[in-house]
């Protein structure tokens, strides 16, 4: 009897976790079609939180919104962008706080709260999925995750946990979710993104750098 009750046990688990599993890719079938179908308002909507989440940071260095004159200095040599860097700094070091209190800090908590929205939705937007769907332009620098990168240290245990269900549903490559965990464990050390996709390498003056060489 004993024997039988077992296998009778083991029969009920293997359901119900088959049962779940069926479930859990009906989901994200579903939530699959739903970000191919609304792709086009999610870059859109993607779009404008990445380009204020930049522009606010930029103009903290550069003191201007005027993205002809940011590009223009991030063309120069490091050493003149230092240069002028240097020469925009903020004479007063309580307005810089205030913006970071009462400007930055608020619109990350904005963007990492519609950032997580938007996965439960859909699944989470990675620049790599994006543009498998995606028919219009992207510039070159645009890419969601940064949105992660800047949220707010409560939110990062949360964050861990959502960007790993991601990798595993394949909607972030390893090399994204490495770079993303490195940032949400307080960029303390590389072995997250080691571990995940990168790889150091030995430039020719004998530096060492660290490169995405397995991403898939």
């Amino acid at each position: 009897m004993k024997i039988e009750a077992a296998k009778i046990l083991v029969f009920i688990i293997s359901f119900f976790t088959y049962l779940q599993s069926f479930a859990q890719t009906i989901d994200l079938e579903k939530q699959n079609e739903k970000f191919e179908n609304d792709i086009d308002i999610i870059v859109e909507e993607l779009k404008f939180m990445y380009d204020t989440d930049q522009a606010i940071r930029e103009y903290t260095l550069f003191k201007t919104y005027d993205k002809a004159v940011t590009d223009s200095i991030e063309n120069l040599t490091q050493e003149k962008v230092q240069e002028y860097i240097l020469s925009k700094n903020f004479k007063s070091d309580s307005l810089v706080k205030r913006i970071n209190e009462k400007y930055i800090l608020p619109i990350d908590e904005l963007n990492i709260k519609r950032i997580i929205e938007l996965t439960k939705i859909y699944g989470f937007p990675s620049k790599s999925r994006i543009e498998k769907k995606y028919k219009g332009n992207l510039d070159e620098e645009f890419n969601p995750y940064i949105l992660i990168v800047h949220a707010p240290k409560k939110y990062w245990d949360e964050l861990k946990v959502l960007i790993k269900k991601e990798l595993d549903n394949k909607r972030l490559s390893r090399c994204e979710y490495g770079h993303i965990l490195w940032h949400l464990n307080g960029r303390k050390n590389i072995q997250d993104m080691l571990d995940n996709g990168f790889k150091l390498v030995t430039k020719e003056d004998g530096q060492q750098t660290i490169k995405a060489v397995d991403c898939e």
